[in-house]
């Protein structure tokens, strides 16, 4: 699976975790539901956007040298 597909997921799954939570716990007031979505929404993108590839291996680099 690549990095990108992997970093969409867990972010669906988060933002979905928090979902599933604000309609159990029965938020109804705006200021709540506007906690949530930035509970929901803020961490999700700071994952997307520190979550970085992983740096070459010198196999990799040799390899890439090589063709």
């Amino acid at each position: 699976m690549q990095l990108q597909n992997i970093k969409l997921f867990v972010v669906a799954a988060y933002v979905a975790a928090i979902g599933v939570a604000a309609v159990v716990s029965g938020v109804t007031s705006i200021s709540g539901r506007l906690a949530l979505a930035a509970l929901a929404i803020l961490p999700a993108f700071a994952l997307v956007r520190l979550w970085n590839h992983p740096s070459e291996t010198m196999s990799q680099s040799i390899r890439a040298a090589r063709r």
